[in-house]
């Protein structure tokens, strides 16, 4: 006989749950209770990160101060480092570029005039100079010219003699007294 198919049934015992007692009740129920502190979390934080945002502007504002300003550079020493880059020159427009360049810049620098943006006459007849002295730059520059624009080749004597007249230019520029304004 099987279990399921009898009419077996299990006595259900009736248990009854006992009554609550009573809680509280809603007249004395309060809210949340507040922070003690002033001030929040956030604010705290706020405050904190504004102190170190200004400590931080016056320790960069005092390295600033302190940093040197670069020295000038010296115009006839940079114009002698462009000759001699200008002798390692493969090239001969390259070389005569550079050669011209260099004397353009040091007649800029120390004379205070657009040299880099004008023709060979233009230059020559805004300087400063005598006449001699002119004709001496205007001429170093067209034959500078004619190399660069008409490519006319160079031979090395050539060469020496354009680096040479470059130089003792920018030794007699240098020691002529600046114009005053």
């Amino acid at each position: 006989m099987s279990l399921l198919s009898s009419n077996f049934q299990l006595p259900i015992l009736a248990m009854q749950l006992p009554d609550l007692p009573a809680g509280p009740s809603l007249e004395n129920v309060r809210g949340p209770i507040e922070e003690a502190s002033g001030y929040g979390m956030g604010q705290i934080t706020l405050a904190a990160l504004a102190v170190l945002l200004i400590a931080g502007l016056f320790v960069w504002l005092y390295l600033y101060s302190r940093r040197k300003p670069a020295a000038p550079i010296d115009p006839q020493a940079a114009a002698m480092a462009e000759l001699e880059a200008a002798a390692q020159a493969a090239d001969d427009e390259r070389f005569a570029l550079l050669c011209s360049g260099a004397l353009r810049r040091f007649i800029a620098s120390r004379f205070d005039l657009p040299a880099t943006s004008q023709t060979s006459s233009e230059l020559s007849a805004r300087l400063p100079l005598q006449r001699e002295e002119k004709t001496r730059i205007g001429d170093f520059l067209e034959r500078c010219d004619r190399v660069k624009f008409a490519g006319q080749a160079l031979n090395s004597n050539q060469r020496i003699e354009l680096l040479d007249t470059a130089r003792a230019l920018i030794q007699c520029l240098e020691r002529k007294e600046t114009p005053e304004a």
